[in-house]
């Protein structure tokens, strides 16, 4: 079985890989590869959009893992129509995606995204509202491997955790989970909403005026989604509106947000330039999804883990 992985795997991981009988690994930089590297190939480890015609015609790849978790970039209706199985890097990096999102919450509560500004004015200064994330509640918009984890921090801290998806299956960590037909009726009674959604046509702009205007004024807005899901303007429209309390912005549309963009300006908001879901452990972490889901597919022909579903988009 021919592996071709676009990751530079260390010494040890390539062992790993090899270990597992009958496969014949090639390692090529995503910077080098060329069509030709795909002929014979049947799993794909990651994805440059150098390959993408070869893929469409490939007549022998039936796998793809990526190493993120968007597949936004990917030709998803050719890879569906072809069969091909995909699978991402979903949970690779919910623990510092979970982290960072804690400190946002943080740093709103305890006003030191106030305190830093006073620091770069070297201003000793103290501000009203100082505030505890205890007994506060958070809701947490698509429930997956982040939502998750983002609950369990949560509750670690006392606070309370409404979950929303399209399912209001329960999860884990969850207090109460409804379903998004449900969003704007129970938007108004949370201190945090966090956009933990994937880019889909259905997420395109979903959080707009009529959600803002919704939610309480003492309420904080967190996108550690993508950036699309939030139409931008109204945000902006709200902010200075002050129908919500502040945001803090992992992702924005466009990116970079440009440098007239009002919002740089704004004391009550953060802004990060979409490093959440980056870690010195993150490829650590998405190998191994990786080399589990190569182990059943070797020994059982099916994976198992984070199988991307095409009608989703995710």
């Amino acid at each position: 079985m021919k592996v071709l992985s676009l990751v530079n795997l260390t010494k040890k991981q390539r062992e790993k890989i090899e270990s597992i009988s009958n496969i014949d690994l090639q390692v090529v930089s995503p910077k080098q590869v060329t069509p030709e590297d795909l002929d014979g190939v049947e799993v794909l480890y990651d994805w440059s959009n150098t390959l993408k015609d070869a893929v469409v015609k490939s007549e022998t790849l039936n796998w793809i893992q990526v190493v993120r978790a968007g597949v936004d970039a990917l030709p998803l209706p050719e890879l569906n129509n072809k069969g091909v199985i995909l699978t991402n890097g979903s949970g690779a990096n919910a623990i510092n995606i979970v982290e960072q999102t804690l400190a946002y919450m943080l740093m709103f509560v305890r006003r030191m995204n106030l305190t830093a500004r006073h620091q770069d004015a070297r201003e000793w200064k103290h501000d009203e509202g100082y505030d505890e994330v205890y007994n506060k509640t958070v809701m947490i918009v698509g429930v997956g491997h982040i939502g998750t984890l983002i609950a369990k921090y949560a509750k670690a801290l006392g606070m309370k955790t409404i979950g929303v998806r399209h399912s209001d299956k329960p999860a884990e960590y969850i207090d109460e989970m409804i379903p998004m037909s449900e969003l704007s009726n129970r938007i108004n009674e949370v201190h945090f909403v966090i956009n933990a959604l994937p880019d889909t046509d259905e997420t395109l702009g979903i959080f707009n005026k009529d959600l803002f205007d919704a939610m309480s004024k003492k309420a904080y807005y967190i996108n550690i989604g993508r950036g699309k899901t939030t139409n931008m303007d109204d945000l902006v429209e709200a902010l200075n509106d002050e129908a919500i309390a502040g945001a803090a912005l992992d992702v924005t549309t466009p990116e970079p947000l440009p440098s007239d963009s009002p919002l740089w300006d704004m004391k009550n908001v953060i802004i990060t330039p979409h490093d959440a879901g980056a870690s010195v452990h993150y490829e650590e972490r998405a190998f191994d999804i990786f080399k589990r889901n190569l182990k059943s597919y070797v020994e059982n022909g099916e994976v198992v883990e984070n199988v991307v579903n095409y009608s989703l988009g995710y």
